[in-house]
C-alpha cells in the first residue's frame, strides 16, 4: 500500500512537472514568434531600468547630493529634503508606471492567446503562469541590459554635472547603492506585476479576453450644455492661472483642471462632433469620411497618454524655469523632461502601430471596393496628422500661457521659452513621421496588386 502512495505522488508530480515545463515551452516559443508585441514591453523595461539606474546615482552621489541636508522633525512642516532628490524619486516613479502600462498594454496584446488556452481547458493558474513566464524573461533580459545603459550614460552625466557644479573628481565611479537600489526595485516591480498579472486574468472571462481589442463603444448623444461645460472647464483653466499669484505650484491646479476639460471634450464631445460632420458635410468625402473614424477611435484610446504628457510638459516647464540658476536642480530637470517625452513618445508611436495591425482587414476591404493605394495613403496620413495636431495643440496652449507668465515677472527669457516649445513639438512630429511610416507598413503595403 505504501508502495502504491509513493507511486502515485511520483506519478502526479511528474504530471505536474510536464504541464508546468509545457506551459514554460508553449510561452517561450510564442514569445519569439509575436515578439512584435513584447517589442514595446521590452524596450520600455530596458530604458526604465536605464533611467532608474541614472537617478539612484543622482541621489546616491555624495558630490551630487543637495548642500541643503534633508532632516526630519515632529511635524510634516519640520521635514526638509533636497528638491533634486525628490525630482529624481518622482523620475523613478513615473518610469515605474510606465512599466505598469506597458505590462498594461502587453497583457491587451495577449487576450486572443489567453482566450484560446481558456477554451482549450488551460486553467487559472496555467493560463496566469503563461503570461510571467515571459513577462520573467523580459524582465531577467533588461534589467542587465538596462542597468549596462545606465552605466555608460552615468559617467556623461555626472561630468556635465560635476562642470556646472565645479567638482573635480572622477565621473566615472558610481555609488554601490544605485546598483543596490536598481535590483532592489525591479524585484518590487516584479512583484507587482505578478499582481497586476494575477488580477487581469481573474476578472475577465473567455467572453472578455474574445472582445478586448474590439473598438470601443462611445457615449452617444451628448447635450449640448455639457459640451459646452467641458470647453468651459478648459479655458477657465487658463483663467485660473491669472488668479493666483505668480509661483511655480500656482500652476498646477489650473493645468489639472484645464486637463479634465480636455479629457471630458475627447470622451464625450468628440465622438458626437465626429458623428455630426459625418452625417453632414464629411457624407461625400472619401477620405475624411475614413479617417475622422479611426481618428476619433485613436484619440479615446490614448486620453491616458495624453493626459500625462500634458502634466508632464507644463509641470516639467515650472520647475525648470524656478530652478534655471540652480545647476543641480535645473539639470536633473533637464534630464527627467529627456527621459519623460522619450517614455510617452515611444508608447504612442507603439500604441497607434499596433491599433494600425488591427485596421488590415478594413484598409483591405477599402481597397476591394475600388480605392486606390494613393487613397489609402491619404487616409492614413490625414489621421495622423490630425491625431499629432490634437496632441501637440491641448498642451501646447498651456504652455503659452505658462510661458507667458514666467516671462511677463522676469523669470524666463523669450528664448528659453521658444526652445522648450521647439523641445516638445519636435520629437513630436519625428514621431508622427514613424507612426506613418509604421502604419503604412502596417495596412497599405500587404497589400498585392494594383495602384
Amino acid at each position: 500500500k505504501g508502495m502504491y502512495i509513493v507511486y502515485d505522488y511520483l506519478e502526479e508530480s511528474i504530471t505536474i512537472y510536464q504541464v508546468i515545463m509545457g506551459t514554460f515551452r508553449f510561452s517561450m516559443r510564442m514569445l519569439v514568434k509575436d515578439y512584435k508585441k513584447s517589442l514595446f514591453y521590452g524596450i520600455t523595461l530596458i530604458f526604465a531600468v536605464a533611467v532608474c539606474f541614472v537617478f539612484f546615482n543622482i541621489i546616491n552621489n555624495p558630490d551630487l547630493a543637495d548642500q541643503a541636508i534633508a532632516r526630519s522633525g515632529g511635524t510634516w512642516n519640520d521635514v526638509q529634503m533636497p528638491f533634486s532628490s525628490v525630482l529624481s524619486f518622482l523620475i523613478i516613479c513615473f518610469c515605474c508606471f510606465m512599466i505598469f502600462f506597458a505590462n498594461n498594454f502587453f497583457l491587451s496584446r495577449k487576450t486572443t492567446e489567453l482566450a484560446i488556452m481558456a477554451m482549450s481547458g488551460s486553467g487559472y493558474i496555467n493560463s496566469t503562469m503563461y503570461v510571467l513566464y515571459q513577462t520573467f524573461t523580459l524582465l531577467i533580459l533588461a534589467t542587465p541590459l538596462g542597468i549596462l545603459i545606465g552605466r555608460c550614460v552615468v559617467p556623461f552625466s555626472n561630468d556635465y554635472m560635476y562642470q556646472m557644479l565645479s567638482v573635480s573628481k572622477d565621473p566615472s565611479i558610481i555609488p554601490s547603492e544605485a546598483y543596490l537600489y536598481s535590483f532592489i526595485l525591479v524585484a518590487i516591480v516584479l512583484s507587482m506585476i505578478c499582481v497586476l498579472t494575477a488580477g487581469f486574468l481573474h476578472k475577465n472571462d473567455i467572453q472578455t479576453l474574445l472582445s478586448q481589442e474590439k473598438e470601443m463603444k462611445v457615449k452617444k448623444n451628448t447635450k449640448k450644455s455639457v459640451s459646452l461645460t467641458f470647453f468651459g472647464i478648459y479655458i477657465f483653466g487658463i483663467v485660473m492661472m491669472f488668479m493666483n499669484p505668480h509661483e511655480p505650484t500656482a500652476y498646477i491646479a489650473p493645468t489639472l483642471v484645464g486637463l479634465s476639460g480636455a479629457v471630458g471634450v475627447i470622451r464625450y464631445v468628440l465622438p458626437d462632433i465626429v458623428r455630426n460632420l459625418k452625417r453632414g458635410i464629411f457624407l461625400t468625402k472619401r477620405y475624411i469620411l475614413i479617417s475622422i473614424s479611426n481618428l476619433n477611435y485613436s484619440i479615446q484610446r490614448s486620453l491616458l497618454l495624453f493626459s500625462l504628457m500634458t502634466v508632464a510638459v507644463t509641470g516639467m516647464l515650472a520647475i525648470l524655469a524656478s530652478n534655471i540658476h540652480s545647476p543641480r536642480e535645473f539639470t536633473t530637470g533637464v534630464i527627467g523632461y529627456v527621459v519623460v517625452i522619450v517614455l510617452l513618445v515611444v508608447s504612442i508611436i507603439y500604441k497607434l502601430s499596433m491599433e494600425a495591425m488591427t485596421r488590415k482587414t478594413l484598409f483591405l476591404n477599402l481597397w476591394k471596393i475600388g480605392y486606390t493605394k494613393k487613397e489609402l495613403n491619404k487616409i492614413v496620413r490625414q489621421e495622423v496628422i490630425s491625431y499629432y495636431f490634437v496632441l501637440i495643440l491641448i498642451p501646447l496652449v498651456y504652455i503659452v500661457f505658462i510661458s507667458g507668465r514666467f516671462i511677463y515677472y522676469g523669470d524666463m527669457s523669450l528664448q528659453f521659452a521658444f526652445i522648450y516649445v521647439l523641445s516638445y513639438v519636435i520629437p513630436i512630429i519625428i514621431s508622427g513621421f514613424i507612426t506613418y511610416v509604421q502604419y503604412i507598413n502596417a495596412v497599405v503595403k500587404p497589400i498585392k496588386g494594383g495602384k
